[in-house]
């Protein structure tokens, strides 16, 4: 359940942070666009706060992600507790370290009408999503997502960039809970092998795959 509720938000969340190529860009949508066609990998940091409909922080994280399409990544959450949600693109493997516990399953078509799409499939953007400008707030250019698959588990989403980047990210789901992220130290310079987004189990934890 905590990776269900804790680290599916964050990679949801981390699947609308797609930056822009370079600091000139005429709009939040087209630098979504750009990035979508143009960026094959990357490696980041992240961190995130979960709030309640009521505006208790819920939860607090921090971790890394790698992602490098089409469809594989790594998100991985060291703080408070270490999770790992990985995917080499034709299955992904939860693993819980404290629990002991890993679970498989196909990837499948599910993350096609989901945020993982822009960040980590090869999707036209524009079929899976309502975009929306929002404009220039808090130094930042805002970009409003809303999915066209009304079953999904989220409303609608926000991301502010600055030079050309995505530095914030807000999750709305449609009971009011928001999930916000802020992303730092994107690099792009480090293509990583296909084995690295490949669950190798520690000593003594069982993976369990499912259908």
């Amino acid at each position: 359940m905590r990776i269900q509720q804790f680290l599916f938000r964050s990679v949801l969340a981390a699947a609308l942070s797609t930056g822009a190529i370079g600091s000139a860009w005429a709009s939040a949508q087209e630098a979504l666009n750009n990035f979508v066609k143009n960026r094959a990998f990357a490696e980041g940091q992240f961190s995130q706060v979960v709030i309640s409909p009521s505006g208790a922080v819920k939860q607090r994280g921090t971790g890394e992600f790698t992602f490098s399409r089409p469809g594989k990544f790594r998100w991985e959450i060291k703080k408070p507790y270490p999770l790992l949600l990985l995917s080499n693109g034709s299955t992904v493997v939860s693993y819980d370290e404290d629990m002991g516990h890993a679970t498989q399953k196909p990837i499948g078509n599910a993350m096609d009408s989901t945020p993982v799409a822009l960040l980590f499939g090869s999707k036209d953007v524009d079929k899976l999503f309502n975009l929306k400008d929002e404009g220039v707030k808090d130094g930042k250019e805002w970009l409003v997502i809303r999915p066209k698959d009304k079953d999904n588990l989220f409303d609608f989403a926000r991301i502010g960039w600055k030079d050309g980047l995505p530095v914030k990210l807000e999750i709305h789901d449609a009971l009011g809970q928001v999930t916000q992220l802020e992303l730092t130290n994107w690099d792009f310079s480090k293509q990583r092998s296909a084995s690295y987004f490949d669950f190798k189990a520690p000593a003594g934890v069982d993976l369990i795959k499912t259908q």
